[in-house]
């Protein structure tokens, strides 16, 4: 079967299963081996803004995959967002201490929290996976300026 993503998940994987093991719940890549997400503490690599699915899907149009990656992509988010179909959630990954100062209508998890991530080379549904290519440093991570503005906007008249 052939990926729905845009993104190559075998050449993610490594780069990005290192970086993100840095902030493992409980330190085994076991789970990410068998494709299952593991928890992982925000606010030492990143946090994370949670966005709820019917959000972006209102705003795309639809809930198909490329139109809500389109959504991100012309808010320049392309990449380090997480789909979590089963929860109603995207997380967009953003640098850690964003949460101190986010004042955004979606909620922004920083410290003493924790984020089920998928494994790096899971690109597609079901359950969750990386809408958007996994970061393998903090220079991947999602801008927060441009985070902000998305979920300030497509939040018109639906709340967060």
């Amino acid at each position: 079967m052939k990926p729905q993503s845009n993104w190559p998940a075998v050449d993610a994987g490594a780069a990005a299963t290192e970086w993100l093991s840095q902030a493992l719940l409980v330190p085994s890549r076991g789970e990410w081996l068998r494709g299952d997400p593991v928890q992982v503490l925000t606010g030492i690599l990143f946090d994370a803004v949670q966005i709820p699915v019917e959000v972006l899907r209102s705003q795309a149009g639809s809930g198909n995959r490329g139109a809500v990656e389109a959504v991100f992509r012309a808010a320049g988010i392309d990449s380090a967002v997480i789909a979590q179909p089963p929860y109603g959630w995207y997380y967009a990954l953003v640098p850690p201490g964003t949460a101190r100062w986010w004042n955004a209508p979606c909620e922004c998890f920083g410290s003493s929290h924790s984020i089920a991530v998928p494994a790096p080379h899971r690109a597609d549904p079901p359950g969750v996976h990386w809408l958007l290519t996994p970061p393998d440093g903090a220079a991947s991570l999602c801008d927060p300026e441009r985070v902000h503005r998305l979920t300030t906007t497509v939040r018109v008249g639906r709340g967060c």
